[in-house]
């Protein structure tokens, strides 16, 4: 009979520690390098891309806004038109923490992420 209530206790540790360490484990999920704010350094060109699929292109005072999403995890396409008369731009990408790279038709643009 002593074995019962020890088993008991045992489980119910167990399933207290998980509903501690649950929260703990979503949250280390990865997250999606691409969002935030680049800057191309040479010509001052910035773009921003945000977690719900919208990015902006800013140079100066002028701001175009646009949707993207991502093809598989290297290309990015950017809905240029919502009626299609401008065809989508397809472009590949690789990201670190502070890179990102935009390669359109063989030629690479770095861009810096802005802190």
């Amino acid at each position: 009979m002593s074995e019962k209530p020890l088993l008991r206790s045992i489980i119910l540790r167990i399933v207290l520690l998980m509903c501690l360490l649950l929260p703990l484990l979503t949250a280390c999920g990865e997250k999606d390098l691409l969002i935030g704010t680049w800057k191309e350094p040479v010509s001052g060109f910035i773009l921003t891309f945000d977690k719900n699929d919208n990015m902006v292109i800013s140079l100066y005072e002028t701001q175009y806004k646009f949707t993207y999403s991502k093809a598989d995890p290297s290309l990015i396409i950017i809905k240029v038109s919502t009626d299609g008369t401008i065809p989508d731009m397809t472009m590949q990408y690789t990201v670190t923490e502070d890179e990102l790279t935009l390669t359109v038709d063989g030629v690479p643009t770095i861009f810096e992420r802005v802190k």
